[in-house]
């Protein structure tokens, strides 16, 4: 994109009008993209029979809200505090065009020091192993590096945090009060978190790697070819993420039947 990312974040809209995709989407969302890695044919059951609320979902929506809670701010007040503050965490809508997608998503979090984005944070909960990172959960957050650097964001320090959360183990009331500081913190300061911990009976654990724009550019290769209608949706091969599909009753490549 050309243009400065102020000016590219102040044109969001206009980007949305210029290209349609699959089922008639006038962007491809970070978080499709890596739905497409655990499933694609969920991907495409989705736009066919609509969103089914789960559990699961509910769940995973209100952590997210108490544990990343930010106060609202104005397009033009977040671009003055992007610009103008040493520290600044936000949660925004990036769009930008790469690899001849639109791409849009909204980031969980991003942290800026002096108008740079340091790092990118992504909250994932589980009920199974939080020190397992899977290929869809790095894509996306890959993808909203993508984004920050296709607007025109600095992003040669950028890391990507993929911040697992086991549900079953709820995090006492101070450290879920004080989640977003201690981790944003401790991501600045490269220091830990006592309470952040790996392995199948951590409550949390912490995957950062770096940003790497031939590694999106990538993920969009394997990706683009379904939404440009080039190909047909590839169904997983494990009947597992089958059983646990909400569409395994309708999809006509079930294995869970």
């Amino acid at each position: 994109m050309a243009g400065s990312w102020k000016e590219n974040l102040a044109n969001v809209s206009a980007l949305l009008e210029s290209r349609e995709y699959r089922h008639g989407v006038k962007a491809v969302s970070a978080s499709a993209i890596g739905a497409q890695f655990f499933c694609e044919m969920k991907v495409d059951q989705g736009f066919v029979h609509g969103e089914v609320e789960t559990e699961e979902k509910a769940e995973g929506d209100r952590l997210h809200g108490e544990l990343l809670a930010m106060e609202p701010a104005s397009r033009e007040s977040l671009l003055d505090d992007i610009e103008k503050r040493k520290l600044l965490v936000a949660s925004f809508p990036l769009a930008a065009e790469a690899d001849g997608l639109v791409i849009i998503g909204v980031p969980d979090a991003v942290v800026f020091q002096d108008a740079r984005p340091t790092h990118v944070i992504e909250l994932k909960t589980t009920r199974g192993s939080t020190s397992i990172l899977y290929d869809g959960q790095r894509a996306q957050t890959t993808v909203y590096g993508l984004l920050l650097d296709s607007v025109g964001f600095d992003c040669r320090n950028l890391e990507l945090v993929v911040v697992k959360l086991h549900r079953d183990a709820p995090l006492p009331e101070k450290q879920r009060v004080d989640f977003l500081d201690a981790l944003t913190e401790s991501l600045v300061k490269k220091k830990s978190i006592p309470w952040a911990g790996s392995g199948r009976e951590g409550q949390v654990a912490i995957h950062s790697f770096p940003y790497q724009r031939g590694e999106a550019i990538e993920v969009l290769k394997q990706t683009r070819g379904y939404w440009l209608d080039q190909r047909k949706p590839s169904p997983t091969s494990n009947p597992n993420k089958c059983r646990a599909c909400e569409f395994s009753a309708v999809c006509p490549s079930s294995l869970a039947r």
